[in-house]
């Protein structure tokens, strides 16, 4: 739909046109979120330092035309979250069919759903009280949806250099540096701001948190350890895997989070949807 941004985006990366479609999925798409933090940086910095802009006076005294440069050259970034949401408006629901039995409006269930779409509403019928979108609805007309990753360290990281490019006077790290500092803040999601949505699961009854669709890695993750706590660290957790070759790594991302395995079932997906 937009494939201007698209390539924009993917050749920052460094995984276009070399890669394959399927490269770009497992290194990009796959894991968007965190993988908006994983620029390479140091191969970008590299490319500024040693960029020619063919100007009259060299490389002194043209910090603004730097800046100017790179400001455009990284404005892609800023249309990310609108074009997420045009294309999740795209997506038609009406006519989408029931794929488990296990979601349905005639039980007790509470569902948290990192989908912005209301397929929970539309396909399933639940009602909008035993539902939290933590990260916005376009059913609720939200504004833009909530994406970016949690990587702090990078924006902290990049600092540094950009301080340290000021100190000697570098001019092209100097403006190199701000730009990627911008796009890391552009891209920086703050879960601290959505996290006290989950405290009304402190007032509920709760004996099984069940898991599906989501990789329980990244950004996310803290997301979870409140979960856990504000049900008190009792209740049973069922997590759906794809594949086995995730069943591992999901695993140790719930333990990670302080959830004993024993409190912890693994089942393949295809028990899920069984309809």
């Amino acid at each position: 739909m937009y494939p201007d941004f698209l390539r924009a985006f993917e050749q920052h990366y460094y995984i276009y046109p070399a890669s394959d479609d399927e490269a770009k999925q497992r290194l990009l798409w796959n894991e968007l979120e965190t993988n908006l933090a994983n620029i390479d940086e140091d191969i970008i910095i590299e490319d500024a330092v040693h960029m020619d802009l063919g100007l009259e006076s060299g490389d002194v005294g043209i910090l603004d035309t730097l800046d100017a440069y790179f400001e455009e050259e990284y404005e892609y970034i800023k249309e990310l979250a609108n074009y997420l949401k045009k294309w999740v408006r795209t997506i038609r629901i009406r006519d989408v069919q029931p794929r488990t039995t296990i979601i349905n409006k005639a039980n007790d269930a509470f569902y948290i759903t990192f989908n912005y779409t209301a397929v929970l509403e539309t396909v399933y019928g639940v009602g909008g009280e035993s539902i939290l979108h933590i990260h916005g609805s376009l059913r609720q007309n939200d504004d833009d949806p909530i994406l970016g990753h949690g990587n702090k360290m990078r924006i902290n990281d990049i600092k540094e250099k950009r301080y340290e490019a000021e100190r000697i006077f570098a001019e092209k790290e100097m403006s190199i540096c701000r730009a990627m500092e911008d796009y890391y803040s552009r891209t920086f999601k703050d879960i601290r701001n959505y996290m006290p949505k989950l405290h009304g699961l402190r007032e509920k009854e709760i004996d099984e948190i069940i898991i599906i669709g989501h990789s329980l890695a990244g950004v996310d993750i803290p997301y979870f350890e409140d979960i856990d706590r504000y049900t008190m660290q009792k209740a049973k957790w069922k997590v759906y895997y794809y594949s086995d070759a995730e069943k591992q790594r999901m695993l140790d991302g719930l333990i990670d989070c302080g959830i004993v395995s024993e409190r912890i079932e693994m089942t393949q997906s295809n028990e899920f949807y069984n309809l």
